[in-house]
């Protein structure tokens, strides 16, 4: 028995008192009819509470019974003892609750963070309960998993369904105890099929319900036959003749010195008997017979919902990784191979956000027909995610072989399906993995299958990629770099610089991009091209853009201050950061803190944005901004995948000719061409227009001419930081009134430049 100190138990939250719709001399009433505290274990409920314990992967499970001054534990895993005082159990709260009771994480919940379970033996952390309650409501107790790790997740769904359904079982557990106490005393109306045999074989007593599971005549029963005439008979009619030989066995060689034998069997009709043979004292046996098919049925169903996807009636993940495990076993002990192909929808989301989940429902059911037509019966496809199928292929087959099959399989799944009068089709990609050519570990084989699906997204998706070493090693290093950003976020280490941009014709400075730079105690000075792949983690962009632009917003307060006339500071945001609906409201409100009026910010966006999976919302996003006076700059037009309709459906005022062009367009013909290009279309749509990586004076030269409004470039300034720009500003020389027309600005600094 747990027996904490009480002066523990007095520092804690007292229990709250909750009205409900029954007494506890009512619950502790129904509690005594069962008869169950006290009693001894029984294999059903340790099954239950095994059951609850790999369901949740916990430790401890319990089958727990709430009395009057204790909590007493019918079966239990894990926690050593039989009970414990109802003062500082869990289970009284969990019996005051309608569904459910989880408490994610004991230390933080005052209700438990002093109870000396949490503080002390067993340190309890996680706790998960299904009410045990009779069928007229009033709750008995509880099926329970603990653990001593926080879960701040709390169940899954599946779990606490399971849990529930447990719960449900003791129950009709219970009520199948008080069946039996009755019917032990009148055996002629027993549920329970009864034989009684004797040590010379004779059988003087088997009950109606016995003759009726085992399929006895009624007057073969009343004949008092001896044990061989029974399984005779039963060999005759097919019925339990093996375990008729068992059980012959088992009382002519060690009834007198036998343990107990349990099994169970299951008949031609496909009722299933659990059969139990007890020893007498002085010789002889007793065999019961009871009818589980439903208990059966019931874990089986517990069995299908832990194993089996309920949609697409396909293994789940985890019947996927033990199938996986013995896969790649046996395949190392034969000498054979093991493929794992991972198998993603391109277009599920797009399926479910504009049609509906029925619609996603099925396709994804379409999916899991055809993968499944495609396998042999050695094969494996289990749905292990959303829209993430694998499919295991074993066998002498070559990773060429594999690699083939996945090709095929690409273009099975591309054929249509009609769906409520539209035409739809599953299209995917496949990361294809093996095993010897790669890892043997299964963990580390996914990994390799999961690096190869990411390779075959990023190179255009619907396609099969296979795994190679490189790929891992590109990961490896991104993984690594967002590790040092995040260490780098909180250490405060990412600034802005600026560089200006130049009005081509006056040569005045008309604003500066704020360019991201990283101090790294390591390595110095560090741009985003070591560090941009770290954005595409949401909570890392969210971050480095909140830190961004507030040290953006402090450096213009503070040139404002000082009285500098600094123009439009253009801001760079992320692909990731327009997934945040509060995106605009976080900016606006930072500027506002620090008094800098929107009409001094302009926010650039790169074409990859317009490729997020929900428009409207960065639509909204965008004209938010829009409408409290922010700019809006499409950064490196001409390198991605925007359309005209973009520039039409979005609030876009600027375009920014990216300098992969510019670089080389005074000789090169295609590049010359993109750039007349942007700049006629943004002279058409009414949208300014400016030139990164300008260099050379012919440069600018040649772009003043086609049109171009603004340059930005090393032949007018590298970024600077923010302690440099107000030197910048007033040492700066535009041309003024001296320019002459149609000639660019070439630029010259009033002191010398430092």
């Amino acid at each position: 028995m747990i027996n904490p100190e009480t002066s523990h138990v007095r520092n804690c939250v007292p229990t709250q008192i909750v009205e409900c719709a029954w007494s506890e001399e009512e619950r502790l009433s129904a509690l005594d009819a069962y008869d169950i505290i006290g009693s001894l274990p029984e294999l059903a409920f340790d099954d239950i509470a095994r059951i609850a314990a790999l369901t949740f992967n916990a430790p401890i499970a319990v089958v727990s019974f709430v009395g009057r001054d204790s909590l007493w534990f019918k079966s239990e895993i894990g926690l050593g003892a039989n009970e414990t005082p109802r003062e500082i159990s869990f289970c009284t709260h969990a019996i005051l609750q309608k569904g459910l009771f989880v408490v994610r994480d004991a230390t933080e919940d005052e209700r438990f963070s002093c109870n000396p379970l949490v503080t002390g033996e067993p340190h309890l952390r996680f706790y998960a309960g299904a009410v045990l309650r009779t069928e007229s409501g009033l709750p008995l107790g509880t099926v329970c998993v603990l653990d001593r790790v926080a879960r701040p997740d709390g169940p899954t769904p599946m779990q606490a369904e399971i849990l529930e359904t447990l719960a449900r079982r003791v129950m009709r557990e219970l009520e199948f105890r008080v069946e039996r106490r009755f019917l032990e005393v009148a055996l002629a109306t027993m549920d329970q099929g009864l034989m009684m045999i004797e040590a010379d074989g004779r059988v003087p007593i088997i009950n109606s319900r016995a003759a009726e599971l085992l399929g006895l005549p009624v007057d073969f029963t009343e004949s008092r036959p001896r044990l061989e005439e029974i399984v005779a008979f039963q060999k005759e009619h097919e019925e339990i003749a093996r375990t008729g030989d068992d059980l012959r066995r088992y009382v002519e060689q060690e009834s007198m010195h036998a343990s107990r034998f349990d099994h169970e069997h299951t008949r031609p009709d496909g009722t299933v008997l659990e059969v139990r043979t007890v020893p007498v004292a002085g010789g002889g046996l007793v065999r019961t017979f009871t009818d589980i098919t439903n208990r059966k049925a019931a874990e089986d169903e517990i069995w299908r919902m832990a194993n089996q996807d309920v949609l697409t009636g396909l293994p789940n993940r985890a019947a996927f990784t033990k199938r996986l495990n013995e896969a790649l076993e046996k395949a190392e002990a034969d000498g054979t191979t093991v493929s794992l192909l991972l198998i993603d929808l391109d277009e599920f989301k797009d399926v479910n956000d504009l049609l509906g989940h029925d619609a996603g429902d099925e396709l994804l059911r379409q999916t899991a027909a055809r993968l499944s037509a495609l396998a042999r019966p050695c094969d494996m496809v289990a749905r292990i995610g959303g829209d993430e199928f694998a499919f295991i292929l074993v066998g002498p087959l070559t990773l060429d072989n594999a690699a083939r099959f996945a090709e095929h399989l690409v273009d099975e799944l591309r054929a249509t399906f009609d769906y409520q009068g539209l035409v739809l089709s599953t299209k995917a990609s496949v990361g294809v993995a093996a095993f010897p050519d790669h890892h043997r570990d299964a963990a580390e084989l996914m990994k390799d299958a999961d690096i190869a699906l990411y390779r075959a997204k990023a190179e255009g998706r619907t396609r099969a990629v296979v795994y190679n070493e490189l790929a891992r090693e590109i990961i490896h290093q991104r993984v690594r770099i967002l590790h040092e950003v995040r260490e780098g976020l909180a250490c405060g280490e990412f600034l802005p610089f600026y560089q200006p941009k130049i009005d081509l014709q006056t040569g005045r400075i008309t604003g500066f991009e704020a360019l991201a730079r990283w101090r790294k105690p390591d390595s110095g000075l560090v741009t985003p091209a070591y560090f941009g792949s770290a954005f595409a983690d949401f909570e890392v962009a969210i971050a480095f853009g909140e830190m961004m632009i507030q040290r953006i917003a402090a450096d213009l307060r503070s040139w404002s201050d000082a009285g500098l006339e600094f123009g439009t500071i253009a801001v760079n945001t992320s692909s990731a950061e327009f997934a945040d609906p509060q995106l605009a409201q976080r900016f606006l409100k930072i500027l506002d803190d620090h008094d800098v009026p929107t009409n001094r910010i302009e926010i650039e966006i790169t074409e990859s944005v317009f490729l997020g999976r929900c428009p409207e919302m960065i639509a909204a996003t965008l004209q938010n901004f829009h409408d409290h006076g922010v700019r809006i700059a499409l950064d490196d037009f001409g390198t991605g995948f925007a359309s005209l309709m973009h520039l039409k459906q979005f609030c876009v005022d600027h375009l920014k000719i990216d300098q992969s062009f510019v670089r080389d367009f005074l000789v090169d013909t295609g590049d010359a061409a993109i750039v007349e290009a942007v700049i006629g279309l943004g002279g058409s749509f009414g949208l300014e227009v400016t030139a990164e990586g300008v260099e050379t004076p012919e440069q600018a030269e040649r772009l003043l001419a086609l049109g171009c409004n603004y340059a930005q470039g090393f032949l007018y300034a590298k970024p600077m930081p923010g302690t440099r720009v107000p030197w910048h500003i007033e040492n700066w020389e535009a041309v003024g009134d001296k320019g002459r027309a149609g000639q660019p600005f070439v630029p010259k600094l009033a002191h010398g430049g430092r």
